[in-house]
């Protein structure tokens, strides 16, 4: 193994599930040693969830798909956090 974490994570659902659904996904993100992490908000079909440049590590995702058009499972800003 390289002895990389994961920062960030994208996703998207194939083939005709894409034309039926949406996939929303968080990223449950390290703040610091001896700290606790935080939810960061809900990314959708490809978007990027986590962090980019900031060397924190994704501790958890959370997966849920969502019939097209419906709301989004919770709150969709700030699903990514870049340097």
């Amino acid at each position: 193994t390289s002895g990389k974490a994961v920062a960030a994570v994208k996703a998207k659902v194939a083939d005709e599930l894409a034309e039926k659904y949406d996939i929303y996904y968080r990223a449950y993100v390290k703040a610091e040693e001896n700290a606790p992490g935080k939810w960061l908000g809900w990314a959708k079909n490809g978007e990027i969830a986590g962090t980019t440049g900031l060397a924190k590590r994704l501790e958890c995702i959370q997966i849920v798909l969502v019939k097209k058009g419906a709301a989004a499972p919770g709150d969709t800003t700030k699903a990514c956090v870049t340097k």
